[in-house]
């Protein structure tokens, strides 16, 4: 099954990732960055699970919601620092 999801990069700070970096996260961690970025961000959270809901075909709950944002976000931020310190490490070669 393929699911198709749109990510809105020029909200907050997902303009400055890469496509890369976006498309290395699951299908479940694409969906709730997708939900709680761009139009969706501004949804009342029954509106936001319930999206999830017909994305994912599992029920959601406010909770799991929310673990599953931070847990999306921590991921999101190691492997930008990753990216990072490889970017930096390259350029300290080059020099």
């Amino acid at each position: 099954m393929t699911v198709k999801i749109d990510i809105d990069l020029k909200a907050g700070f997902l303009q400055g990732l890469k496509r890369e970096l976006l498309d290395s996260l699951s299908v479940e961690e694409r969906a709730i960055i997708e939900v709680s970025t761009g139009e969706m961000g501004n949804k009342p959270d029954a509106v936001k699970l319930g999206w999830l809901k017909m994305r994912t075909k599992e029920a959601w709950t406010k909770q799991r919601y929310t673990k599953a944002l931070a847990r999306t976000m921590t991921t999101l931020r190691d492997a930008v620092a990753q990216a990072e310190s490889e970017k930096q490490a390259e350029s300290e070669k080059k020099d």
